[in-house]
């Protein structure tokens, strides 16, 4: 068998060789591959469904979760990380635990005391007086759960609540900073809630009027004077609010966006032009946008919400639908499932990465891929298309996408719900030689 498998990987150096294709396609029958994947613990469904890392003494931690709990992997300082889980938690779906639909992680030591942890949840705690306590979950570095108290708005709605696993809970931080904030919401109840990354207590967002609901998205810059939250509304449709908050915990609402059909369903932040702030990343049915934090932060409060549109913003670059080669990621689906922001090649701006788990990979429907995209004179180009050779009909990769450290540069994740695991990606084609480790041919 050894044999046998030398033998095909010789033939498939040649015809590479020959073709210009790439080798981490062939993920499945290579050693010390550039693709690896992640296996999900025994009793666990559809891992992968969001995910994020967050930073510890040995290195990086990945926390992901699923239908039912947070898993944790330990990825290491480099490229060699642990296949199995190290931890699960198991999250109810009642009153008492709440998975949120998107994780983030965060350096907490301000805190938590942990060099890095994880928001994944929200519930109702009872303490030894046997009063209910609302909190918000964090699992750290030191393996523990930590607790975050939520405003008593967001306590008394949770209480009056009938149970339900459908409830949307939110929680967005930002991509860089020794220290980061943390954003979370319970659009249902129009309540918003923010953490300067120092203290432990809430600052309530303004509320909006009784018949518009914000915070089914999140996303949060940091601003000269404070930080602005970002959230995507339902009511009214294809919105984004913007709120300012201050250093004395003070917040105001600022403004609104309007855009096409979808708009706002998808929120995230990264460096895509010459200034340092962060600029935000707003995705609609169709095409992502990317919008220059600067303008963002030069709105002020004008006591209205009357909005713009996002025709009228000053927008980088935008992104629509691509394909690359064996993968067709317009298959008349809604465009994008997940984006992150991530520095794939260790200089300049950084890259924008798309998961598309609708992608057809070499005839596999919905096999799902993940997109590259590279900012060139105002637009955005695919640069690579990341996805696993042995991909099968229903995997769904690109789900859910975080960003690991690697030498110098960053490497992709991507969650496969449909084949309950997650894969690693060390190796792309934007990645300098120098940080290229012994995965890469």
């Amino acid at each position: 068998m050894i044999k046998q498998n030398a033998i095909v990987r010789w033939v498939l150096a040649f015809l590479c060789t020959a073709a210009g294709c790439t080798w981490s396609r062939f993920d499945d029958i290579t050693d010390n591959p550039p693709v690896e994947r992640l296996e999900a613990p025994n009793g666990t469904v559809s891992l992968g469904m969001s995910m994020a890392t967050f930073p510890t003494a040995s290195g990086t931690t990945l926390a992901v979760s699923s239908s039912n709990k947070l898993v944790t992997f330990d990825l290491g300082a480099g490229s060699n990380p642990s296949l199995t889980a190290t931890t699960a938690q198991s999250c109810a779906g009642d009153s008492s635990c709440f998975l949120t639909q998107h994780l983030a992680g965060l350096r907490a030591q301000p805190m938590t005391e942990n060099q890095g942890c994880v928001a994944y949840g929200l519930g109702i705690a009872q303490n030894s007086a046997n009063q209910s306590l609302g909190e918000l979950w964090l699992y750290c570095e030191d393996a523990t759960r930590h607790s975050l108290p939520i405003p008593d708005t967001a306590k008394d709605w949770l209480l009056a609540r009938v149970n339900n696993a459908q409830l949307v809970v939110d929680v967005a931080t930002t991509r860089r900073g020794a220290i980061q904030p943390l954003v979370a919401s319970l659009p249902d109840a129009n309540i918003i809630w923010f953490y300067d990354g120092t203290s432990l207590l809430p600052t309530a967002m303004p509320s909006l009027q009784s018949s518009q609901s914000a915070g089914q998205t999140l996303a949060v810059l940091v601003s000269n004077s404070g930080y602005i939250v970002a959230a995507g509304s339902s009511v009214p449709p294809d919105t984004v609010w913007f709120f300012q908050t201050a250093t004395d915990g003070s917040a105001v609402l600022t403004s609104c966006v309007t855009g096409h059909a979808g708009f706002g369903r998808l929120l995230t932040t990264g460096k895509f032009d010459a200034d340092d702030l962060d600029d935000l990343v707003v995705a609609d049915a169709t095409s992502i946008y990317v919008v220059a934090g600067s303008s963002l932060i030069a709105l002020q409060a004008n006591g209205t919400s009357t909005c713009t549109t996002i025709d009228s913003v000053q927008l980088i670059a935008k992104a629509q639908c691509s394909t690359w080669t064996n993968l067709n990621g317009c298959v008349g689906q809604t465009f994008a499932t997940a984006v992150m922001t991530a520095n794939l090649d260790g200089t300049g701006t950084d890259e924008l990465v798309v998961g598309v788990p609708d992608t057809t990979v070499r005839g596999e429907t919905a096999a799902g891929a993940v997109f590259i995209y590279g900012t060139n004179s105002g637009g955005m180009n695919v640069e690579d298309g990341l996805y696993v050779s042995s991909a099968s009909a229903g995997d769904r990769l690109g789900s859910s996408l975080a960003a690991v450290p690697l030498s110098g540069v960053e490497g992709v994740l991507a969650g496969a719900p449909g084949d309950n695991s997650v894969m690693a990606f060390y190796c792309d084609s934007l990645m300098p030689a120098a940080s290229k480790s012994a995965r890469c041919p």
